[in-house]
């Protein structure tokens, strides 16, 4: 059918008042009476659904309000994350026989807080963090120990020192285990670094993670710490540029590129390369000296990947002069004991860490490369327990009491 000029007119007028909120009188019952009480349009109604003070009606129920609280299957389901191994027969007894609901709860808390003082607890944390970390296996010859990492982690959460030290502890950064004996051996991790920061520093993770720029060893720190891959910030208003949008805070042109430069990193051909490389290169030089094994040297180890052959990186590959290098934007550092501080105080770092608890407790696959991301509301609670003290061990033994845990 042919729209004539007025009819579109009409249409339109129609769609602009539908847009801003506005009532057309012309438009059956699209007017409000504010003279009914029972108008739901009206504002002197209480049920008026545009009042932002009105409640509205309940949601529509989800499969998540059929769920029913289990505290035997909650025993079960934990024991088998957190040791490893199904209840025995008394355990099931000491819930299940426990008494009405808030006695069973009460008893299978019990049997929670027990789990967490096991022996296999400590292993299965050991696991856990190699597992999340990608690191794992005995030193050989001159290539260290990629087991120091997770073991010094799992330190941190079974003794209950704050997850902080991950970035910030300064001595014993290279434990071992003795899972026979169940102790943990102190040790320094003694790769020649000015000062240690935790695993940032860790010899076995410089080597695992080495690459051309130490791009790698960026990489890791922020998908296992910030449960997010690159780009890693925003800012501003989007510029477009070749291929894409700039959306760097950092200013474009502080990355090198152009002609002269051995890598271009001002390319917007196929992507904007600055969105993730502004922030990148301000994080790469400060794990530059880690030789191919994870021993600090005095000067740059990594290679920059020119044609036709490699050469070894130098700032002036990275950035321009006088570029600050930096953790995020106005976050300034020079060295990785600065770095470790920086990271310490991310709040993205510490939604992060409260995450892979949850993810953990309730059966989800990787953060980051599976993409399960648990959305700020659940974790909320958790969040500001945490923030408290950063005790990792006790998030994640709130998380296996919580409510969604025990309901199936």
């Amino acid at each position: 059918m042919r729209t004539t000029p007025m009819l579109l007119a009409l249409a339109t007028a129609v769609f602009a008042a539908a847009c801003s909120g506005s009532s057309t009188d012309n438009l059956e019952g699209s007017s409000s009476n504010v003279g009914d009480p029972n108008d739901p349009n009206n504002p002197n109604n209480p049920n008026n659904p545009n009042d932002p003070n009105n409640p509205g009606t309940d949601p529509e129920p989800t499969a998540l309000d059929d769920r029913q609280v289990d505290y035997n299957e909650a025993l079960r389901t934990a024991s088998l994350k957190l040791v490893r191994s199904l209840p025995t027969l008394e355990q099931i007894k000491r819930v299940h026989e426990a008494g009405d609901l808030a006695a069973q709860k009460a008893a299978y808390e019990a049997e929670l807080d027990a789990m967490f003082e096991d022996p296999r607890f400590t292993a299965r944390m050991i696991k856990w963090w190699r597992d999340v970390m990608r690191q794992g296996g005995g030193a050989d010859g001159d290539q260290p120990s990629r087991e120091t990492a997770p073991v010094f982690a799992a330190r941190m959460v079974v003794e209950g020192r704050p997850y902080t030290d991950l970035f910030t502890a300064t001595a014993d950064t290279c434990p071992t285990y003795d899972e026979a004996a169940n102790t943990f051996a102190s040790g320094e991790c003694n790769n020649n670094v000015p000062a240690h920061a935790g695993v940032l520093t860790n010899p076995g993770v410089q080597f695992q993670f080495y690459s051309n720029m130490a791009f790698r060893r960026v990489r890791w720190v922020q998908e296992i710490f910030t449960c997010a891959k690159f780009p890693a910030e925003q800012g501003g208003t989007p510029t477009k540029m070749g291929a894409g949008d700039y959306t760097n805070p950092w200013q474009f042109e502080a990355v090198t590129g152009g002609a002269e430069a051995f890598v271009n990193f001002q390319d917007t051909s196929s992507v904007v390369c600055a969105n993730c490389h502004n922030t990148m290169n301000r994080i790469a030089p400060l794990f530059a000296n880690f030789d191919m094994n994870g021993m600090w040297q005095d000067s740059f180890q990594v290679q920059t990947p020119a044609s036709p052959d490699p050469v070894t990186s130098e700032f002036s590959h990275y950035l321009r002069d006088g570029e600050p290098l930096a953790w995020r934007f106005g976050k300034e550092v020079t060295n990785l004991t600065e770095l470790g501080a920086q990271i310490a105080e991310d709040p993205i770092v510490h939604e992060c860490a409260v995450a892979r608890a949850w993810n953990f407790a309730m059966s989800k696959e990787d953060i980051v490369s599976e993409a399960t991301t648990v959305p700020t509301k659940v974790l909320q609670p958790y969040l500001d327990d945490f923030k408290a003290d950063f005790n990792f061990k006790q998030v994640l033994l709130s998380i296996f009491k919580s409510e969604d845990f025990v309901s199936f």
